[in-house]
């Protein structure tokens, strides 16, 4: 069972006060999703460049919020652990821009991966306080 925490994530040119919070579980997989996020709109950028640091438990954003209670699961929050259908059980890492949730599996044949699961197939494991702030 995979544990997931918040990173702080920015460019070392920047201010901390700036960063971007990943939900990962590790330093250098946050580091890497993070570069994913701005390389595409700033092609120089490189991996080095990018301070990160754990900052706590999973986080989940005023927007991941909103989303949950737009899909009808208001009570839904970042570092949940969830079943996806028959593919796997996984923790909920954040959202996307089709309203879906990031999932990073566990178990099943996508472990390790991080993909996008519509909130229909998404079936909370177990009550269980989040960690970090909710």
């Amino acid at each position: 069972m995979v544990e997931v925490y918040a990173f702080a994530c920015w460019h070392k040119r920047s201010d901390e006060s700036k960063a971007t919070i990943i939900n990962a579980a590790t330093r250098s997989k946050a580091r890497y999703q993070y570069y994913l996020d701005v390389s595409d709109c700033w092609p120089e950028v490189k991996l080095m460049d990018l301070n990160v640091r754990k900052v706590g438990g999973p986080h989940s954003s005023e927007r991941f919020i909103d989303n949950a209670k737009y899909r009808g699961m208001p009570d839904v929050r970042c570092g949940q652990r969830v079943k996806v259908g028959d593919e796997g059980e996984g923790v909920i890492v954040g959202h996307n821009s089709s309203a879906n949730f990031d999932v990073l599996f566990d178990t099943g044949r996508w472990a390790g991966q991080v993909l996008n699961c519509h909130p229909m197939g998404v079936e909370l494991l177990r009550a269980q306080t989040v960690t970090g702030d909710a």
